[in-house]
């Protein structure tokens, strides 16, 4: 249990640790896909599609006036399902250096939504991302067997939970780097370690045999 515990804080850290420019459309799909899940909890009946959320928002701010946002989505519900599943692949996708394809892929989903719903959605896209790794980790135990291990490693279910627990953490992820950055100056840090320094530079090793001697 400490060990599981000890590798979800090591994920939300690598979550953080993004490039700037990808922390900042982290940000905007973290803020977009959060809004769009907690309106299906908060109303049941008439919850906030994902083209509705931005189109309340621009209402909000004065940017456009809101009925760009009903437009698309009609014409968007006439196609667009195969969206859920190109984003199920590409949460599948997902590593601990390419962590684009789990923003992408909430977009997809979000997208794909508009047409199937907001739960055939999300259920369809776990099924997909799980039915994809499925099928490499089958492979790779057929690769494994027949000596084929450099072809698929062994170690596929591993990235595969890795690429799901960093998809999970993209709606989280702008809280998190809200409270990040707010406790940031009031946080410890652990001291740094210092490198040892080589023999060359020691001054006990440069001691001369005279100074030893006396």
């Amino acid at each position: 249990m400490r060990t599981q515990r000890v590798e979800v804080v090591r994920l939300c850290r690598v979550a953080l640790q993004r490039p700037r420019w990808q922390q900042v459309v982290a940000f905007v799909v973290s803020s977009w896909t959060l809004a769009w899940i907690l309106g299906h909890y908060v109303a049941a009946v008439g919850a906030p599609t994902a083209l509705g959320v931005l189109g309340g928002f621009g209402s909000r701010v004065g940017f456009v006036d809101g009925r760009w946002a009903d437009q698309l989505a009609v014409a968007w519900h006439e196609g667009g399902g195969a969206l859920v599943v190109l984003g199920g692949l590409l949460w599948a996708a997902t590593t601990e250096r390419g962590q684009a394809p789990a923003l992408l892929g909430w977009v997809a989903v979000m997208l794909g939504a508009e047409r199937v719903g907001y739960r055939p959605a999300i259920l369809f896209a776990l099924a997909t991302m799980i039915g994809f790794v499925a099928v490499l980790w089958a492979a790779a135990q057929l690769a494994r067997h027949f000596g084929f291990t450099t072809l698929l490693p062994p170690d596929v279910l591993r990235a595969g939970v890795t690429a799901a627990a960093l998809s999970a953490v993209v709606p989280l992820f702008a809280p998190m780097l809200f409270l990040s950055r707010l406790g940031r100056p009031y946080l410890t840090r652990g001291p740094r370690v210092i490198p040892s320094a080589r023999s060359g530079d020691d001054p006990v090793a440069e001691e001369s045999p005279r100074s030893s001697a006396g």
